[in-house]
């Protein structure tokens, strides 16, 4: 028997994809305003492209969900790769000596 899936849901998924990739060309083209003069090595990488890289990941997990009209494995795991990639870009800007 196949599930049929809810088209609302697909939208709203959907939506929140397409916001999640214009947030993350937006962090690439004009920046996300994340200064750290002091940055070298994987630090200054981390810094430039981590918050980028976070919204590619959720855009992504959302995109999946989409997608499969639910939130399944594949989704989770980008969404869960997004989550630890925020925390060491914030262990970077903040924490890092």
């Amino acid at each position: 028997m196949t599930e049929t899936i809810p088209a609302p849901r697909r939208r709203w998924f959907t939506l929140a994809a397409v916001v999640a990739a214009v947030v993350a060309v937006v962090f690439s083209t004009v920046g996300d305003g994340v200064e750290v003069p002091d940055a070298t090595g994987a630090r200054r990488v981390i810094v430039d492209l981590g918050h980028q890289g976070v919204w590619v990941l959720l855009a992504g997990a959302l995109a999946a969900a989409a997608t499969r009209g639910r939130w399944g494995r594949p989704s989770q795991v980008l969404a869960v790769g997004a989550g630890i990639l925020y925390l060491v870009f914030l262990s970077a800007v903040f924490l890092w000596p």
